[in-house]
């Protein structure tokens, strides 16, 4: 298939856009320009990012990239905090999502490590430390909100295209349809 100049030929095999593709040893020059005090070898790395001790590690045979950075420890499984991080992960955290081993709470982002763009792996980067920022507060990754939050929070709107209230019975009822005529 033959394309003009500035196009990019498909990769038939693919069915994409034909780029280079990400690998272990890529990822370990890229760590040097966002991670300071960063040690350890190909596939397992950990620096630091705005005051956030990141770990990364990368996997070719499994095609997997791993950001994550520790959050703390919850002393009980409480189910309203439980319940905000699932909520968090819904709505306000994007690539980056909290995660749990055992008691540990993690910000956690994994991608495919074949088709990780050089700009994504920064914005991954830059979004687990968000999020473990942002813990305790708005429990976000970014500025970017889909949904509104809690259905119980009076500030809550049905979505981020929408300027109803969706706690307003008048607009939606419980089903989360709008209201038919009586």
């Amino acid at each position: 298939m033959a394309t003009g100049a500035g196009e990019i030929a498909p990769d038939a095999r693919l069915g994409q856009y034909a780029r280079n593709t990400m690998t272990t040893s890529a990822i370990g020059k890229l760590l040097d320009s966002y991670l300071t005090e960063l040690e350890g070898e190909s596939g397992f790395w950990r620096g630091m990012r705005e005051d956030v001790q990141i770990f990364v590690l990368s996997d070719e045979s499994h095609d997997r990239m791993r950001i994550m950075a520790p959050v703390g420890e919850l002393k009980a499984l409480e189910t309203r905090v439980l319940q905000m991080l699932l909520e968090a992960n819904y709505d306000r955290a994007l690539d980056a999502k909290y995660a749990m081993r055992g008691k540990e709470l993690w910000s956690v982002s994994v991608h495919p490590l074949a088709t990780l763009a050089p700009d994504d792996f920064a914005s991954f980067l830059d979004q687990v430390v968000r999020l473990v920022k942002n813990t305790g507060s708005t429990y976000a990754s970014s500025d970017l909100v889909f949904g509104g939050g809690h259905p119980d929070d009076p500030d809550r709107v049905a979505n981020g295209d929408d300027d109803r209230r969706a706690d307003d019975p008048d607009e939606i009822d419980d089903r989360g349809e709008e209201p038919r005529a009586q």
